[in-house]
């Protein structure tokens, strides 16, 4: 949290009871993804009162640029954040019951690669997940 709020600081963002709310629940999601709503949420929870979800939004895209977290999309639903340091896979998500399984870099970055290759693209990142279903819900 300490080194977000300084991150934030180095940026010329004041740190106001809200920031602090924000950065203190983006430090405690571990391997969760949450959307800007739930961060809003949880830092009102957190504050006691309510935070404003422009201060959430502005927050959490500069701790985006500045590579502390990353925004995804797992499926129709609003984009979600997680921590960068848990960045190393991509997504697949159930279309049906929305079960999201984090995939490592490792077993899906070589196809990626070359797939961005034969188009003569390099792949940047995984802004979206790949959905489809899962098991349980093809079984049904």
């Amino acid at each position: 949290m300490e080194e977000l709020i300084a991150a934030l600081r180095a940026e010329g963002m004041r740190i106001t009871e809200s920031r602090k709310a924000i950065c203190e629940v983006v430090a405690a999601t571990g391997d969760e993804h949450l959307s800007a709503a739930d961060v809003g949420e949880r830092a009102c929870q957190t504050l006691g009162r309510p935070v404003d979800q422009s201060t959430v939004y502005r927050t959490l895209d500069v701790l985006e640029t500045l590579g502390f977290l990353h925004h995804v999309h797992l499926g129709h639903g609003p984009g979600v954040y997680h921590l960068s340091e848990d960045a190393g896979h991509h997504h697949l998500v159930c279309e049906n019951c929305g079960a999201a399984v984090d995939v490592p870099l490792t077993d899906v970055s070589p196809i990626l690669d070359k797939v961005a290759a034969q188009h003569g693209y390099t792949v940047r990142g995984a802004h979206f997940a790949l959905t489809g279903l899962c098991g349980d819900c093809q079984t049904a």
